[in-house]
Order: structure tokens, then C-alpha cells, then sequence
């Protein structure tokens, strides 16, 4: 992302929460490999589809299994559009697609995307259950 080969997004919001991040579907179910199955649809994702980088990166909001209601049971994952190799090659598709454009008054050539992530693989960042204060100003 640094070199400008990769892009990247953040997918918070969801189309029954609208801003209420504390009621949001989107699920992370822990793998055996210590990766996370991710699986939801977030609305309002500007360049959530494109061709113009190699891989997008997705920094997604999700809820582990069992996790407390509310934000404070929202963690933070880091999804790629495509998967990345040990070499840090890209890889195969990561079951993250886009759903359909958004029609959003005032934003012009920007590929406002609605994104579904199906069983995408998903990596932790920070502690679970923190996501939400992890992306959010002090």
C-alpha cells in the first residue's frame, strides 16, 4: 500500500445499522490457522472496487462469536480482494466482491461500492472486541 501497488477501504457501515456500528451482522468466525472466516455486507465503501491497483485491502468491522453487545463487541480485520502468497505475491480471490455500485448524491468517479464478503479469509488487528476503539479518535 505504501508503493501505491494496493489500495484500501474501510467497510463499517451496514444497511439496517446506518451509523449505529453497535448493531452490526457482519460475523468473523476464528479458523484452525489463526485467520478468520469473515462473512457480511457493508454499504457506502468508496473504491471498494476498482482495477487500477493490484489488490484492494479491506480494514473490516465484524463480531467474533460470543462477543458483547453493542460496539464494545466489535472487532477489527484486515481483508484483501485477493489473497496474498508467502512471497507477498498476489494470490487467488478471497470471496470479496462487489454486491452493486451506490448512487450517492455528490461523489463523482468514485466506485461507491456496496461489498459482500462470503466466507473471506480475515486477520485480527489488535485485541478482540476493541475494533471499534481501535478505529475510532481518542
Amino acid at each position: 500500500m505504501v508503493t501505491g501497488e494496493w489500495s484500501g477501504t474501510m467497510c463499517l457501515t451496514e444497511a439496517h445499522a446506518g451509523s449505529d456500528l453497535g448493531i452490526i451482522r457482519t460475523k468473523a468466525e476464528p479458523k484452525e490457522d489463526g485467520s478468520y472466516s469473515i462473512t457480511g455486507q457493508k454499504i457506502f465503501i468508496s473504491a471498494g472496487e476498482h482495477d487500477l491497483t493490484g489488490n484492494i485491502i479491506h480494514i473490516v468491522l465484524a463480531r467474533l462469536p460470543g462477543a458483547p453487545a453493542g460496539t464494545k463487541g466489535i472487532s477489527l480485520f484486515i481483508v484483501p480482494k485477493m489473497t496474498v502468497n508467502a512471497d507477498g505475491s498476489v494470490g487467488e480471490s478471497n470471496n470479496v466482491v462487489c454486491g452493486s455500485i451506490e448512487h450517492k448524491m455528490g461523489i463523482k468517479a468514485s466506485a461507491t461500492c456496496v461489498m459482500n464478503f462470503d466466507g473471506a479469509t480475515g486477520y485480527l488487528i489488535g485485541p478482540e472486541n476493541r475494533g471499534y476503539s481501535v478505529c475510532s479518535p481518542l
